[in-house]
């Protein structure tokens, strides 16, 4: 300890033979080696021995009007050693800084390898005898090494020259190694900055390291202006022997308040108090940490309101810095931004554009497309509950290279937005990206029991980087393929939370247990994903052992068997013979006794209902569609059927199901959302021979409304088969890859027409199919029987 301290007398000791030597020669060299003494004492606690200066904002005098967020940066900077006054009573924090100085500030800071052997520069304006900025020397080249200055074109580093706000923006930037992200960043446009430095300011301000309110970018940087640069960073620390301190706080969300704080967090258990001016303490859901950032994730959004925020916790905190305040203003709609990767698009019957509303904060908010006025050159419709809008090329003539527009407006007409789509190939899928395996609940799994199902999670783009959402196309190119036959791919689904994420789903069958390698596959890129599966077989429950006793002795009650009753679970929501009137809900379920169902159109459905709100739901609405089915087997994935009537036609309808277990404990709720079919109906059927070789002709009308000019546009889908049995979704395509006696056709105000020609005769009977498509909704499946039977 005797020898730091000699060492530091020693300086000061130089310091003032420097003062007397330069005296003598007049005046102006007083004035220069008072500048010396000063630009030393900028850093003096750093040479000094720990606790040779115990300085507080409070020994200045300048610092006393200071806001209590200033002084808490300070306090942690002055505590480090990083800054001390200008004087005994003068902290200087307006003072500018030489580039000599910030060079010391900056390596101290960063605490980069210094040399302090070093008597040579790189820079030819820096020598280790200059009484002014000598001392400089080893940090100026300690900054070179690491990349954070290259001096002056001429060689020079200029360290009696004051740090400008540009300059300063670029130490900054470069300490914290975004300098790459600089040059990528389009520069700001004021012209008090050079261009070398534009990316800099720019990044800069959006880091706020700089004050955004500086109209002098060129002008001298202070000591407040570096303070602020490091206190905001986030990332600029100065040990953790630094106790806790607020700076500040600030709205970054809808529902989140950032604390910003002077150190890193470690193992400390800290908390926060949040209370409203409006409505008291609130409740904090969660805590983000980043850096020296804490971000508050409140239960609540935000309002025209004011928060006050006190730091607690088990770490060291100054008592003095534990609170910080902001007012906060609720969400608003700030921009709106598409999504798409490309302005080209992959041709398709329906081509989904999506876009994000985005708040002040930048951040998606929960608008749907139908909460924008959204107008296109060619047919569209809205994705419900979704930023999406469908563009129908159905109808339209446009092919690859043509183009079209899409504009989204705030209703009030504050924000819009407008993008130019080109038509491209048609879709196909070019990458797909695997996200695991999982069960129902999206829990990762590697082993499946027979008779259950698995989930591989995947997402496929088209070839223009778009998530696709076609199940007909997902279906066309997308498979699973498994080595052993116990292991079975039962199709692709795509997710009602998530139109963006689709997955394929396996069944399990065995009596053994066995690994299985399955493989992902896409027809149209190669792309291949493996996972291997243990499948394990349903296990035998083996009937628990009889105690039988002596017969001297008299019976004991026996033990009952302690058999554990796993919770039920609904696994997924089936639907069925969906027709105007009525659907088969079929929920598969596993470990359940009973199943309760509830049906509500989705105009008046709330957005979720509890487990016993469902059970419950029959005996407080006696009207509604509602109540209980038992389920034949408890432990396997069981589909239950249950049949729903007297619903309203072309409907929106959410359905709620929730299981019960043996016990009666309920699972959790899972919804599904649907809509009935409308009626159609098939008038002025006649039917004709086509001539001597006795084939038929067939014409007729297909009402899908009353006559009226407001209907509006459909499409009629039909074909003719020998088969009674086609689904919808044959006919529909079938009709659109134009396959023989079938087609598409346009309609409106109500009536479409069916023409079939050259039927074949037969003395078997023929059924005409139908669907009529308006909008999103899809009209019953219409069967009509024709008889054309070979003429003797």
């Amino acid at each position: 300890m005797e020898g730091i301290w000699r060492g530091y007398r020693e300086r000061i000791k130089l310091i003032f033979q420097m003062t007397v030597l330069i005296k003598i020669g007049g005046t102006n060299m007083v004035r220069k080696a008072l500048t010396v003494v000063t630009a030393l004492g900028v850093f003096m606690a750093a040479a000094l021995p720990t606790g040779a200066l115990a300085k507080t904002v409070d020994d200045f005098t300048d610092l006393q009007g200071v806001d209590i967020a200033t002084k808490a940066k300070l306090e942690t900077l002055i505590q480090a050693g990083v800054f001390q006054g200008v004087s005994e009573d003068r902290f200087g924090l307006n003072d500018t800084l030489t580039r000599a100085q910030f060079a010391k500030v900056l390596a101290l800071i960063l605490n980069l390898k210094v040399d302090d052997s070093l008597t040579k520069s790189s820079f030819n304006d820096v020598v280790a005898d200059d009484p002014g900025n000598g001392y400089a020397l080893p940090y100026i080249e300690a900054l070179k090494q690491a990349g954070i200055t290259t001096g002056n074109a001429d060689g020079t580093y200029n360290p009696a020259g004051m740090v400008t706000k540009e300059q300063l923006a670029a130490f900054l930037i470069r300490g914290l190694g975004k300098e790459a992200e600089a040059k990528s960043t389009p520069g700001v446009s004021s012209d008090t900055v050079s261009d070398w430095a534009k990316g800099y300011v720019a990044l800069a301000l959006q880091l706020k390291l700089l004050d955004g309110s500086a109209n002098d970018f060129n002008g001298s940087a202070t000591r407040d202006d570096l303070i602020d640069g490091l206190s905001n960073s986030g990332t600029y620390h100065y040990g953790n022997t630094q106790p806790f301190r607020v700076y500040s706080v600030e709205q970054t969300g809808a529902s989140r308040l950032q604390v910003n704080l002077s150190r890193y967090r470690t193992n400390e258990e800290l908390s926060f108090k949040v209370v409203s001016k409006k409505y008291g303490e609130v409740t904090v859901k969660a805590v983000e940490w980043s850096g020296t950032k804490a971000t508050l994730i409140l239960d609540r959004e935000l309002e025209e309101d004011s928060y006050d925020i006190t730091l607690t916790g088990t770490g060291p905190i100054d008592e003095k810095y534990t609170q910080g305040s902001t007012s906060t203003h609720p969400e608003k709609l700030a921009s709106i931004k598409f999504t798409d990767p490309s302005d080209t698009v992959a041709w398709a019957k329906e081509i989904p554009v999506r876009f994000a509303p985005l708040n002040q904060f930048g951040e998606t908010m929960d608008l749907t497309a139908d909460d924008f006025d959204i107008s296109s050159s060619e047919d569209l419709t809205t994705v419900k509950g979704e930023p999406t809008v469908l563009v129908h090329m159905n109808n339209s003539a446009m092919r690859r290279g043509d183009r079209f527009t899409v504009s989204i407006m705030e209703p009030n007409g504050g924000v819009a937005v407008t993008r130019i789509f080109s038509i491209g190939d048609p879709v196909i899928v070019g990458k797909l990206e695997s996200k695991g395996i999982t069960d129902s609940s999206g829990k990762a799994i590697d082993s499946l029991m027979s008779g259950e199902q698995a989930y591989w999670n995947f997402t496929a783009y088209n070839q223009y980087g778009t998530p696709i959402r076609d199940l007909e196309t997902l279906t066309k190119y997308i498979s699973v393929t498994s080595e052993k036959s116990q292991l079975k791919f039962s199709g692709i689904s795509v997710s009602s939370s998530d139109s963006a994420q689709t997955y394929a789903r396996l069944v399990a069958d065995t009596s053994s247990e066995i690994q299985v390698k399955a493989t992902l596959s896409a027809a149209s890129t190669g792309e291949t994903f493996q996972s291997t599966l243990t499948l394990k077989p349903k296990p035998v429950v083996e009937p628990a052992p009889v105690y039988s006793p002596p017969a001297s002795t008299p019976s004991p009650d026996p033990e009952p068997p302690v058999v554990e009753n796993p919770a039920a679970v609904v696994e997924e929501i089936g639907l069925a013979d969906l027709t105007s009137e009525s659907v088969k809900v079929q929920p598969i379920t596993k470990n359940a006794k009973k199943l309760y169902y509830v049906v509500i159109p989705s105009v008046d459905a709330p957005a979720e209902l509890t487990a016993e709100e469902v059970k419950n739901y029959k005996a407080a609405h006696p009207a509604s569609i509602s109540g209980n089915v038992d389920v034949t087997s408890t432990s396997e994935s069981t589909k239950t059927t249950i049949l729903l009537s007297n619903l309203s036609p072309k409907t929106k309808y959410k359905v709620f199901v929730a299981a019960e277990n043996t016990e009666g404990l309920l699972s959790q709720v899972k919804k599904q959302e649907m809509e009935t079919r409308f009626k159609i109906s098939l008038v002025n059927a006649f039917l004709s021979s086509n001539g001597p070789d006795n084939k038929g002709n067939f014409s007729g009308a297909v009402l899908y409304g009353e006559p009226d000019s407001n209907q509006g546009e459909a499409e009629l889908f039909f074909t003719l088969d020998p088969s009674d049995q086609l689904s919808q979704d044959e006919v529909t395509i079938r009709a659109v890859n134009d396959a023989p006696f079938s087609g598409k056709r346009n309609a409106s105000g109500g009536v479409g027409s069916v023409e079939v020609f050259s039927i074949e005769p037969s003395d078997l009977s023929y059924t005409l199919y139908v669907v009529v498509k308006q909008g999103e909704s899809y009209s019953e499946l219409l069967k009509y029987p024709i008889n054309w039977p070979a003429q003797p």
